[in-house]
């Protein structure tokens, strides 16, 4: 299929603050998963990177340098660079049934441990789990697209950041195969799903950190269009309205940070740490987020005044508390795997009772006011 190699006559352009290099690998990624490279054919060059995007030699460079690291292309020796075959979906064995889970694949122990409980309890039911990743939200589509013709039994879809997957979904369901949603649920679509109570983690992880004297936490998101995330807002939001204190947007509004480049992070920090409302605490929406505010605060280049406690909306460690907060919240992720399992053996069995979501509590585990604590201490010299 031919591709666009050479420059546009209007470049698109990245979202303020993303690096540029993020920005170059997730439209490549969205083209490959349009089918405007096909594996057959010479990949675009370093060179027709830098003039359809208009970026540097340096940053087409360390797109095509994650691109081939994740797999997505190889290189061949003599010959250049290909999109990398796709292996074909696992199959069941001697008329075993297949439940797919599909995920953005993150590394980390969230996505672990609900692989884990999902993983579990589907063998118990008698299903092979078969797991496939998406790369871009049009990847994403693609996959379930192909999913719904493919004869799977049932489906665990955990969506992507700014999903589009509403139409694939409604496809399956009109084929009659079941689709259990997980961590976050499609607003404009009716679906079973299991969730966690994510207002309640916003607003008691909010209320803990406001019970220890902070008056205007600011908040740090990984992600922000998907309905995990704008439920912690409104908990946090109602959090600072039932002790009569002001909702302050520059502090809270859903703007990612884990996608911006290590300046632009330190930058948002430093800007509220310069704020005429003095920054005392940040709140992280998960544990990689919080990882990465501890490491860009104690990097800045120049100090700030007084000291930040951290609170997570996500304690993936495994520890009563995490050691980088004072508040943490625990959820019962292998739960929701194996809840979802449940609910699709349900639906794939011939339940016929109404979509439900099944929602989790999670535990807010707060720091004792005698515990040692790490916090961040800044210095103006």
């Amino acid at each position: 299929m031919p591709h666009p190699k050479g420059r546009s006559a209007t470049p698109p352009q990245p979202a303020p603050g993303v690096a540029l290099f993020a920005w170059v690998k997730q439209e490549l990624l969205d083209s490959i998963a349009r089918g405007e490279f096909s594996a057959d054919e010479p990949f675009i060059t370093q060179r027709e990177i830098v003039e359809r995007f208009g970026v540097s030699t340096t940053t087409a460079v360390r797109a095509l340098g994650e691109l081939v690291a994740d797999g997505v292309v190889v290189r061949r020796r003599g010959r250049g660079t290909f999109v990398a075959e796709r292996a074909p979906p696992p199959v069941a064995t001697s008329g075993q049934r297949v439940v797919r889970y599909v995920s953005p694949g993150a590394a980390g122990v969230h996505e672990s441990d609900l692989l884990s409980g999902l993983a579990a309890e589907s063998a118990s039911l008698g299903y092979q789990l078969a797991i496939e990743h998406t790369r871009s939200v049009a990847h994403e589509e693609e996959v379930l697209r192909r999913i719904a013709a493919s004869g799977t039994q049932g489906v665990v879809l955990f969506p992507r950041d700014r999903s589009m997957a509403v139409g694939a979904v409604e496809d399956m369901q009109r084929r009659g195969v079941p689709v259990v949603v997980v961590d976050r649920y499609l607003p404009g679509l009716p679906t079973d799903a299991v969730l966690f109570d994510d207002f309640a983690v916003g607003y008691e992880v909010t209320a803990a950190m406001l019970d220890r004297g902070h008056r205007a936490p600011a908040m740090l998101w990984s992600e922000s269009d998907v309905t995990s995330v704008r439920d912690r807002l409104s908990g946090h939001y109602r959090a600072l309205r039932d002790r009569g204190l002001p909702e302050l947007p520059e502090r809270s509004a859903l703007r990612g940070y884990d996608p911006l480049d290590p300046a632009a992070r330190r930058q948002r920090l430093r800007s509220m740490l310069e704020s005429p409302e003095r920054l005392t605490a940040l709140i992280c929406g998960n544990a990689p987020t919080l990882a990465l505010a501890v490491s860009d605060l104690l990097a800045m280049e120049t100090g700030f005044p007084g000291s930040v406690e951290l609170a997570s909306m996500d304690q993936s460690l495994p520890y009563d508390v995490s050691p980088l907060a004072v508040v943490s919240a625990r959820l019962p992720t292998r739960e929701m795997g194996e809840q979802a399992a449940c609910l699709v053996h349900e639906r794939i069995e011939g339940g016929t009772s109404p979509l439900r979501h099944i929602v989790l509590g999670a535990t807010v585990q707060v720091a004792d006011r005698g515990q040692n604590t790490l916090g961040v201490i800044g210095s103006m010299s």
